[in-house]
């Protein structure tokens, strides 16, 4: 049976443990970074997602003079029902599950990004040493198991429930009914398996204006299937090596900014 995230931002307290356990779970490395004060990332470490840090607790300030207030909104791969990025890797890496999960496989990934391009939700990040995009894999491991994904496990507050899908978005609906609020992820692009309670709209929260439809022509393998197999596989080889060529070129640049930054900096 589908699964899915219910997040209820009315609840969260910003206590960063579902960022942490997500590290933890993945072993993900800390990132070196500072404060930043920008619009948008104030309070947040670090300020946006990067490919170490797949999930990330927001402080957004609205309103004004009296009436302003910080709210939380988590950042994360939303998990669609039919997956932008799934429907233009040339590879094949990306597959979403019946029961949920949309994942990437690592080792099939070129590094072509078309996953950042088509993402409306703008969530993978491409990590230049690696030549690969990362994003929140939903802990499908643990779901196997019958457990719940890490980030809820340790929600303090119940901000974070996993289960049924069916089930979550009825109880995000009546959530949202009882605060006269709005619920984020159960028309857009199709449909998710992670729905966001606000008690604003959305987009005061961060998230992106998402259509509830997708272009036609999203599939690559419109383009590619038709062409038969030996160009199909002169097409992926292709991307394949403009991606290497590409993925040289930014380890260069890295490099050459190594040279000449100043030490220092913390971490996160």
């Amino acid at each position: 049976m589908p699964k899915a995230i219910k997040f209820d931002s009315t609840k969260c307290i910003a206590c960063h443990a579902c960022q942490v356990a997500c590290k933890r779970w993945w072993e993900l490395e800390a990132e070196k970074t500072t404060l930043s004060a920008g619009k948008g990332t104030e309070w947040t470490n670090p300020p946006d997602l990067t490919p170490k840090t797949w999930m990330l607790v927001k402080f957004m300030g609205t309103g004004k003079g009296d009436d302003f207030r910080w709210r939380f909104a988590q950042k994360r791969c939303m998990h669609c029902l039919n997956p932008s990025c799934r429907n233009v890797c040339p590879v094949g890496a990306i597959t979403k599950y019946e029961d949920g999960p949309v994942v990437t496989n690592i080792d099939l990934c070129i590094g072509c990004k078309y996953c950042v391009a088509v993402c409306p939700f703008e969530i993978p990040r491409y990590d230049s040493v690696t030549n690969k995009t990362y994003k929140c894999p939903m802990c499908p491991d643990r779901i196997r198991e019958g457990m719940a994904p890490a980030c809820v496990e340790t929600c303090p507050t119940d901000a974070l429930e996993f289960g049924e899908r069916e089930e979550m978005l009825a109880k995000a609906l009546e959530r949202k009914d009882r605060i006269k609020g709005y619920v984020y992820g159960d028309t857009e692009n199709e449909g998710t398996s992670v729905f966001i309670i606000t008690d604003v709209p959305p987009e005061q929260m961060g998230y992106n204006k998402v259509a509830k439809t997708q272009p036609a022509s999203m599939r690559i393998k419109d383009f590619i299937e038709p062409a038969g197999v030996v160009a199909a596989l002169a097409i992926i080889g292709g991307m394949a090596g403009l991606s290497y060529i590409s993925h040289q070129r930014e380890k260069e640049i890295i490099e050459e900014k190594k040279d000449t930054e100043p030490e220092g900096g913390g971490q996160e």
